[in-house]
Formats: structure tokens, sequence, C-alpha cells
């Protein structure tokens, strides 16, 4: 039982699993860098469509309002960050001479699993590698787990960012509840939200980067035209998730 474990030896435990938190993601950008130099530029620059594009869709949705429900704005705002992150992050080419370092155990499904993600390409256009010969299958592969791990993410962030909206909405009514008279009187279900959001990103959104990827390798006039369309679709995909995720009465 836990409360007879040392609390030197639960302490150490804890501060392990930050260190090893910690050295993956920094491999993980590692990776990234070698395959891609220009990672991190692309990473800022869908960061930055992506606050841009929030900020547009809520004041839009909210016009008069903006100011007054600057909480909301700044949560859904996070969540815009967080999910543009996943969608950059995911898909991007990696490139490893190590093997991860993990001594702890694991149970068979996860090397399993771990095994079958590292036989796919990180995204439908990456190049093969050294002793990886990816064919059409693994290509298709590729696309669906993309999907299957962008929807994940929108599922948990929308459920997150829809929850903490109401916690301030209550919080907000409670307080002054002259404040919010002229405010949204009802949410959407946070489920609802949440999956219309999910099938929004492991569709559109990853079709969109695993395309963008494949031009990011062009230039000239094909990649300022795929830059529009993807503020265009960033721009829509907000927009979805405002509206789904808010109804206003009257």
């Amino acid at each position: 039982m836990l409360p007879s474990i040392p609390i030197d030896v639960r302490e150490g435990n804890v501060v392990g699993t930050h260190l090893t938190i910690a050295r993956l993601s920094v491999q993980g950008f590692r990776e990234r860098l070698l395959a891609d130099p220009k990672f991190l530029h692309r990473l800022a620059i869908e960061e930055a469509i992506s606050i841009t594009t929030t900020l547009l869709a809520q004041y839009e949705r909210r016009k008069e309002n903006f100011f007054e429900e600057l909480d909301y704005v700044i949560t859904d705002t996070v969540r815009g960050i967080v999910v543009d992150f996943f969608t950059v992050w995911l898909p991007a080419p990696t490139l490893s001479f190590l093997s991860y370092a993990d001594d702890t155990a694991v149970p068979d499904s996860v090397d399993a699993l771990k095994g079958l993600l590292k036989s796919i390409p990180d995204n439908a256009f990456q190049k093969n590698l050294v002793g990886k010969d990816w064919n059409i299958s693994h290509r298709v592969a590729s696309v669906i787990v993309g999907g299957v791990k962008l929807s994940s993410v929108g599922f948990i962030s929308s459920i997150g960012t829809v929850a903490a909206s109401n916690l301030l909405y209550a919080i907000r009514k409670l307080i002054n509840p002259a404040l919010v008279t002229d405010q949204r009187t009802k949410r959407s279900p946070i489920l609802k939200t949440a999956a219309i959001y999910g099938c929004f990103l492991g569709t559109s959104a990853n079709l969109r980067y695993q395309v963008e990827l494949l031009v990011a390798v062009k230039n000239g006039p094909v990649n300022y035209i795929f830059c529009i369309a993807n503020y265009l679709t960033n721009l829509f995909g907000h927009r979805l998730f405002i509206v789904s995720s808010t109804i206003r009465s009257g």
C-alpha cells in the first residue's frame, strides 16, 4: 500500500517521472529538428495563425460583449494554442539515432502499440528513411492514425475548454448576476461539442496538415496559396467550435 512506502522513495519516484517526461520532451524536439530544421519556424507560424483566427472568430461571435467575456476568449485561445501545437507536433517527421531510454517495465500491449506506430511514417508524405520502405498501405495507415490522434486531442481539449467556460460563467453569475443577464443563457452539451470538434480535427485539420508537409518543400506561389488556405480553415475551425459550444437564447 502507498502509505507503507517511505516518503523519500515516493518523492523520488515523482521526481523521476518528471525527469523522464522532460527528457522525452527534449528528445521529441530534437528528433523533429533533425528531420525538419524548419520545425520551430513552422510551429511559430501555425500558432500565430491560431491566435489570430481565434480572436477574430471570438470577436465576430461576441461583438460588443468581447471584452465583457474576455475570460471566455482567453480560455478558448489557450485551447487553440494547445490544439495547434499538437496539430503540428503529431504528424511532424522525426529522425532518431537513439532509442528511447526507458527502464520502466511496460505491458506487452503498450510495446505492441509502440511497434505498430514505429512501423508507419509520421505523415503520409514522409520520405523513406534508411531501413524503411513504406508503401501506400503504410501511408494510408499514417493518415488514419494521425486522424485518431488529432480527434483525441480535439475531444479532450474541447471537454476541458467547455467545462472551464461553464465554470467561469457560473462564477460570474454568482458574483454579479446583472452582468450575465444579456449574455448566453444556455450552453450546448459538452460531449456533443467535443465530438463535433474532434471530428473536425481528425478530418479537416489532419488532412490539411498532411498536405501542408508536402507543400512545405515547394517554393513560390504554391506556398502563399496554401498559407491563405491554412488561415481560412483555421478560422472556420474556430468558428465551428465557438458556434457549437455557445447557444444564445432569444
